[in-house]
């Protein structure tokens, strides 16, 4: 490795900076670009650490648009060389992300357990809230619903004890609690919960999360037949979701929405939208006549779902 450059490093943390604010806020095209900056900068000093943590952090850009394949690159090679635990925790909390959205569960809580062991050895409450999260995220889809509240909450009980409850990395821990209880078809307990978990989020400019409870807020009022809310719920998701590129976030939607109309005997809008989802898998020729027959809304999961 070369002598450190105190002006590149400086510029290099600067950029991972701004980089994070911006994908906070949804945007993901900016945010790559910046954080593939910082790779060249890693790479020019020739400093592995600046190169896995811009890898990692490039990683995280493409997990939140749902770019699952391309959240992957590299990071089994950081866990093989890497000792810095904060960047033993970055790429195997986001492999525990990719493997669980593609439904690669045992593999994923293997790597979410090594992210867990990680923050023993780094002062990062939020870090291991979150850690907290993403076990619950794997048990739960495991089907494991129990078990996932009690994740959930014990990374809500970290975040309260350290002051920081409604920090960003506790957002997605409260809403996630609210969509285990619609899972457990405790339907109003965790429409409130998201209706908070959205409010936080909104002031913390968090717009993925934003999105999430917006989605959940769909799926949650559909359930209980309230319609014209789940709609309502259901298009603002679509919209933002769009515009951030938030993939699988679309996807999901094109499908509630398509369910609405079709609840609400809107046969041309629930084709328009069960159409683009069938336009996304052209090679399940008939998704769009069965979603049209069968309702499948009860065992869908939206945070890994087609």
């Amino acid at each position: 490795m070369s002598a450190p450059d105190n002006d590149a490093v400086a510029r290099y943390n600067q950029l991972a900076e701004q980089a994070e604010q911006l994908e906070r806020r949804g945007e993901l095209r900016r945010s790559l670009e910046l954080f593939q900056e910082t790779r060249r900068i890693g790479e020019e000093l020739q400093d592995e650490t600046l190169i896995f943590r811009a890898v990692c952090n490039i990683s995280t850009s493409h997990l939140m648009a749902g770019e699952i394949a391309q959240a992957e690159e590299g990071l089994r090679a950081i866990l093989l060389k890497a000792r810095n635990p904060r960047i033993v925790f970055a790429a195997s909390y986001n492999l525990a992300s990719a493997l669980r959205r593609q439904n690669k569960l045992t593999k994923a809580l293997f790597y979410a357990r090594k992210a867990m062991r990680a923050t023993e050895l780094v002062d990062n409450v939020a870090w291991r809230a979150t850690c907290h999260n993403l076990l619950g995220n794997i048990l739960r889809d495991m089907s494991y619903p129990d078990d996932a509240m009690r994740e959930y909450k014990e990374g809500m009980r970290l975040g309260e004890e350290a002051g920081i409850g409604t920090a960003p990395e506790i957002d997605y821990v409260r809403e996630n609690v609210g969509y285990c209880l619609l899972l457990k078809k405790q339907y109003r307990q965790g429409i409130t919960i998201i209706l908070e978990s959205m409010q936080i989020a909104e002031g913390n400019e968090n717009a993925r999360c934003v999105v999430e409870c917006c989605q959940d807020l769909c799926f949650g009022y559909m359930q209980l037949k309230e319609l014209e809310p789940a709609r309502e719920y259901g298009e603002r998701a679509l919209t933002m979701a769009t515009e951030k590129g938030y993939n699988d976030i679309v996807k999901n939607c094109y499908y509630l929405l398509g369910e609405i109309c079709l609840l609400q005997g809107e046969d041309d809008k629930s084709d328009y939208y069960f159409g683009k989802l069938q336009e996304l898998y052209p090679q399940l020729a008939v998704l769009r006549q069965f979603l049209r027959t069968f309702d499948v809304s009860n065992i869908i999961n939206l945070k890994n779902t087609f």
